[in-house]
């Protein structure tokens, strides 16, 4: 497991034009792996037992111009690539997407902004301060294992010309022509508007094919009828308008059953597949109506031959994202960055609806800067949250081996996140007691016994 880790980090060195600054990416891996509190940088060296003087080394890492975070994230996609652990349909890979939303207070943080709660969850306040994040998550498994990896990940900025909805969209265009892959983008209700399928169906390559909900009120036509000759007047676009949440109701259409996997239980459902013309595209877009247990659902694609089995089953892995995000925040603290600007204008904690004023920097490039360490701290993140389901899924046995945590539920077949965490805490712990000679504890090493020379803050990024 470690020679797996260290391939890892070996195979990011070309992200970082230093090499100084590739030994401290290694610190704040394991950092962030070893340490029991997850509040920001400085648990980092409590994690790693490392010198003071060692905490603004790690911040001139993050705030560094020798690696940015889009030729990080590029080495992880090529490598999660290479590790043949990618769910596929139809020599496709499965690509989820989502937005979430972090409370951030903070007076000198840039592009923090007011935001309007949409979540279920009753205990979160209507609008409140922070910053809205976009994430792509790669579906992986192993047997009937499914996780999402974290391949890319941003924050919204009002000043990109992209709509939110677009930006995940465009992203995922990108990443899989860097892969040279084609995929499926599973998304969920929010991104079933226009702009989103009309850039997937731009694509003359068809690289994307997008797989989202519907909304409750969506509308789609049939095909026009043809003009009888000699009729008067400019042939209809537009057929006959249809509400399709009625033809749940309706006799109209003859639904089938058949036996699908829902959300990890065989379940028996109702279905019917129609091709319609869909106003925001002007284009036929597949809409499969769904009637299970759960209740009723109505999913649109952009691919006019998918069977209703394959849509079904895409779209229940699109909740893989929502664990994701739970490990990233919770199991990881990965949304725990301080990281603020002096240069800023201060800005006021109060949440305003619909407040348009923009803070004011009087540096512009130095506040681009901590916006870019903030991106930076999460890719390294998700870059672990990566490497820890890979280790699980082909280390299953020896993690649970190594975990030595007492689980009131053991794992049948793949140890959970938080299992493999432990587990690669306690092999660096131990290597560390053995005095072992691999890489990771070399460089470590090396930082604990760093002195306060005259050159040591020189050589931080």
């Amino acid at each position: 497991m470690i020679g797996y880790i260290e391939d890892l980090v070996t195979a990011m060195r070309p992200a970082f034009t230093r090499t100084a600054t590739w030994s401290w990416f290694i610190i704040a891996f394991v950092g962030f792996i070893m340490r029991t509190d997850n509040y920001g940088v400085s648990s980092i060296i409590r994690g790693l037992c490392l010198a003071p003087a060692s905490y603004p080394c790690l911040l001139h890492f993050f705030h560094s111009t020798a690696w940015n975070a889009e030729t990080f994230l590029l080495c992880w996609w090529h490598w999660t690539k290479q590790q043949r652990v990618a769910y596929r349909v139809e020599e496709r890979l499965v690509l989820t997407g989502d937005h979430t939303k972090i409370v951030k207070d903070a007076r000198k943080m840039p592009e923090v902004e007011t935001l309007h709660q949409d979540s279920e969850t009753g205990s979160k306040p209507t609008y409140f301060r922070g910053h809205h994040w976009a994430c792509i998550g790669l579906l992986i498994n192993q047997a009937k294992k499914f996780w999402s990896t974290p391949l890319w990940i941003e924050i919204h900025r009002d000043s990109l010309e992209e709509k939110r909805s677009t930006r995940i969209v465009s992203q995922a265009i990108s990443m899989a022509e860097t892969m040279g892959e084609k995929a499926y983008l599973v998304l969920d209700a929010f991104f079933a508007v226009g702009p989103v399928f009309e850039m997937a169906l731009d694509n003359q390559d068809e690289i994307i094919h997008i797989v989202t909900r519907a909304k409750k009120n969506v509308i789609a036509f049939l095909p026009p009828k043809r003009k009888k000759k000699g009729q008067r007047g400019r042939p209809a676009k537009y057929g006959e308008k249809l509400t399709l949440m009625n033809l749940f109701d309706s006799a109209r259409f003859t639904f089938q059953s058949m036996e699908t996997d829902l959300y990890g239980a065989q379940a028996t459902v109702r279905f019917v597949v129609l091709d319609l013309l869909w106003k925001p595209v002007k284009k036929y877009v597949r809409f499969i109506l769904v009637e299970s247990p759960r209740g009723r659902i109505i999913i649109m694609t952009t691919d006019l031959t998918m069977k209703p089995a394959v849509a079904i089953q895409l779209y229940c892995k699109r909740t893989s994202i929502e664990t994701l995000f739970d490990s990233l925040k919770n199991l990881l603290g990965g949304m725990g960055y301080h990281f603020w600007s002096k240069y800023l204008q201060p800005a006021s904690r109060k949440p305003s609806k619909n407040n348009g004023r923009k803070q004011i920097s009087s540096k512009p490039g130095k506040t681009a800067q901590t916006l870019q360490a903030i991106e930076k701290f999460v890719a390294i993140q998700c870059l672990i949250l990566g490497a820890i389901q890979m280790l699980a899924l082909k280390f299953p046995n020896e993690v649970t081996q190594m975990a030595r945590c007492w689980m009131r539920t053991m794992p049948r077949q793949f140890p959970s996140e938080f299992m493999t965490k432990i587990a690669i805490a306690n092999i660096i712990n131990h290597n560390f007691g053995s005095l072992a000679k691999n890489l990771i504890v070399q460089i470590i090493l090396d930082k604990r016994e760093n002195n306060l020379a005259d050159d040591y803050f020189e050589v931080a990024a």
